[in-house]
């Protein structure tokens, strides 16, 4: 008997709900954001991507993928692999993991992502984002501030976009999983005179650093038993820098489980920050007053020690900046470290 598209859409949906490929975290698992079961089947990562316009696969991947290693990718492209109506994709979004939702951007011409939703999965350490971009619709019961399931869809894939055109057949999910830089980055973007408005408030894409999805998803597949923080223990640091500042950063606030030690009650001097090779502070250590960093100048900072070739890899990042053998902040550490420090 025939029925309308929409119907033979939901029936479907209903039949791929419970075969979710699952990787197991201590709290609880993470589910795949979309239907493709080809990660959960150890396919390679060509079988489940989307590639731009350069029909490259390794430009569906994070990192410096795109524009000849120019241009940083900051999550994972998902391609749909479900029937397509009147050419669009419609695969369901799932929130991976039990979630606050914490924005939605409705009006695709406000974003490069275009549709998209933030959600945080604040009962793991740390509380890390997801971020789900692109979409053709966002589910009319999905609201800032609510709770999701795991598994919950939260929307459809598409190929919404501001300020450029996604075709039809390069419809894709754009996953991203990371961290929130500061509280204050409305501050850091009025002093840009960017020209146009932070639609977004703090969950602005400038103020996002995520790390390599599939790398966790992978990871998480070979230690199920691992849990989010010690995936990041075990990230190659690229740079160490040392901020000189007394202030306790809102990120540190948010994030404790990145402290290598407390932060000593009589106050800080400084911080000794250790970032992935494309800029995620990922271990703080606090400095006490005794350290020789004080007697730098308030808001000084250097560099103390690089990983040359795990920057190299990441370069478009411009995370350090070489001068002879001395090495100083790139523009992209520079951006970092003012928005996490609410420097001038």
């Amino acid at each position: 008997m025939w029925m309308p598209t929409l119907n033979r859409f939901k029936i479907y949906l209903i039949s791929l709900i419970g075969c979710l490929p699952l990787v197991s975290l201590t709290a609880g698992t993470v589910v795949w954001p979309t239907p493709s079961t080809a990660f959960e089947e150890g396919l390679p990562y060509t079988d489940f991507v989307q590639a731009t316009a350069s029909g490259n696969p390794e430009s569906a991947l994070f990192g410096c993928v795109r524009n000849d290693g120019r241009r940083f990718h900051e999550g994972l492209d998902i391609r749909p692999i479900l029937p397509r109506q009147r050419g669009e994709a419609t695969d369901p979004i799932y929130a991976v993991a039990d979630a606050t939702v914490a924005h939605i951007n409705s009006v695709a011409g406000n974003s490069s992502y275009g549709r998209y939703i933030v959600l945080v999965h604040d009962h793991l350490e740390p509380a890390f984002y997801t971020l789900y971009a692109h979409l053709r619709s966002i589910d009319s019961d999905v609201e800032v501030g609510q709770r999701v399931d795991q598994g919950q869809v939260i929307g459809v894939m598409g190929r919404s976009a501001g300020g450029y055109t996604i075709p039809q057949s390069r419809a894709h999910l754009h996953f991203e999983t990371g961290l929130r830089l500061s509280d204050s980055f409305q501050n850091w973007y009025d002093q840009q005179q960017f020209g146009s408005d932070n639609h977004h408030g703090v969950y602005n894409g400038m103020n996002l650093v995520a790390w390599d999805p599939l790398d966790f998803y992978e990871w998480k597949r070979d230690f199920p038993g691992g849990t989010v923080k010690e995936y990041l223990d075990g990230l190659i640091v690229g740079a160490v820098i040392q901020v000189r500042s007394s202030r306790v950063p809102d990120f540190v606030r948010r994030y404790p489980a990145l402290l290598t030690r407390p932060i000593p009650q009589d106050g800080v001097i400084g911080w000794q920050i250790e970032f992935s090779p494309w800029g995620l502070p990922m271990r703080w250590t606090p400095l006490n007053k005794q350290h020789p960093l004080s007697a730098r100048a308030e808001g000084e900072v250097i560099v103390t020690g690089i990983h040359p070739s795990a920057l190299q890899a990441y370069g478009c990042r411009q995370i350090i900046s070489m001068n002879g053998e001395r090495a100083g902040l790139g523009n992209g550490s520079q951006r970092i470290i003012r928005i996490l420090f609410d420097f001038n």
